[in-house]
């Protein structure tokens, strides 16, 4: 009798964390503008009147960049959020808390590696870049008319460096 209860009581605990995370989304969704991958091109969107592309000089590839890490963070803030609900959430158990806790400060420690290792990059004199990390997978993009093989392997190095990982690893990809 006493497991037929804990069972129900079990299934109504999952029932309401169910609802409590769709609700949570469709709040999302009405705080935060979702737009398709197709919207998120520069020249669909106007800032103060002008066109984007105008703004960034004209640069498709400059806007991509620009375009990507406007997107990442937009991404990023919602996960942050969603992590933090349940963090505050009263009626998460403790094990719950302890997860999104973890998980939220791989997530913070995720983007303070992108953060270096782009900025390294551009310090290294290439025009722009971005770093994609998930799921121990690294990829680098980068803005450069063409990457020498020792750039290569100074790249790949630092990058595995920061990220803990070999640098067979570690992608590079070159954006003109």
């Amino acid at each position: 009798m006493k497991r037929k209860i804990f069972l129900g009581a079990f299934l109504v605990i999952i029932a309401f964390l169910i609802y409590w995370v769709v609700g949570n989304i469709e709040r999302e969704k009405e705080e935060y503008e979702v737009f398709a991958d197709d919207a998120l091109l520069l020249p669909s969107l106007k800032l103060e009147g002008e066109d984007n592309m105008e703004e960034w000089g004209g640069d498709e590839t400059k806007s991509f960049f620009v375009e990507y890490r406007l997107q990442r963070d937009r991404v990023r803030e919602q996960e942050k959020e969603m992590l933090r609900e349940l963090i505050d959430n009263p009626n998460a158990s403790s094990a719950s808390k302890t997860e999104a806790e973890k998980l939220l400060l791989s997530l913070v420690e995720t983007m303070e590696k992108e953060l270096l290792i782009e900025n390294i990059i551009r310090a290294q004199g290439f025009s722009d870049a971005l770093f994609f990390y998930r799921n121990n997978n690294a990829m680098l993009m980068i803005k450069t008319e063409d990457l020498s093989e020792r750039e290569f392997v100074q790249i790949t190095d630092m990058v595995s460096g920061i990220i803990g990982t070999s640098r067979e690893t570690v992608q590079v990809i070159i954006k003109k």
